[in-house]
């Protein structure tokens, strides 16, 4: 990633290979029971906004191998519930995932609208331990119907970082070129915009 702001400033020297999720509103099936993690956002909200009752943690769901193949994110205010899942490139350990720091949530501004959005950290996908790899899950808050929508392509973005109005992405191919991906908004949608690319040193 581009050393400038970034979505989590811990991650600032991370470079990354890219890599692929799928996300959805349904939990998979399977056999063994959700493990949770229990990940809190801080608190990055204006106490006197509605938006600022809104809770969030997040659990792994577990294939019938007991691999944890999907984290659901549950966004609760009251009685409402929105539970998002985002499904895994490949099922992963548990104690793997933990040291990944899945699950972890924050929440930033990721559309620019000035409304904090919710952003859960995946983890770790990547194809060298040399080059790790990591990823998100996103919500946008909808502030005309007072509810989280899912970010269908956030999740197959690798390293995102917050770059004034743009989401960069840095990543290292399997081949040793390094990439750089730009991403805007534009009429609500998430597109890819602009890319540079390295060639690999002979």
């Amino acid at each position: 990633m581009m050393r400038k702001p970034i979505l989590w400033a811990f991650m600032a020297l991370i470079a990354t290979a890219c890599g692929n999720k799928t996300n959805s509103n349904e939990a998979p099936t399977a056999d063994e029971p959700s493990a949770k993690t229990e990940q809190q956002a801080p608190n990055t909200v204006n106490a006197d906004d509605p938006r600022a009752a809104w809770t969030f943690s997040t659990s792994l769901h577990k294939d019938a191998n007991g691999q944890c193949d999907a984290l659901v994110l549950s966004c609760k205010k009251g009685e409402t519930t929105q539970d998002f899942t985002f499904e895994f490139n490949w099922p992963k350990d548990q104690d793997i995932l933990e040291d990944d720091e899945a699950g972890l949530i924050a929440e930033d501004d990721i559309n620019f609208d000035g409304k904090p959005d919710v952003v859960v950290r995946l983890g770790d996908f990547g194809v060298s331990p040399s080059s790790p790899m990591f990823f998100y899950g996103a919500c946008t808050w909808n502030e005309s119907a007072q509810r989280f929508e899912v970010v269908e392509n956030y999740s197959e973005i690798a390293n995102p970082q917050l770059d004034k109005k743009t989401i960069a992405s840095q990543y290292q191919a399997a081949d040793g070129s390094s990439h750089t991906d730009y991403y805007e908004w534009k009429d609500g949608q998430l597109v890819q915009t602009n890319g540079d690319n390295n060639e690999p040193a002979e």
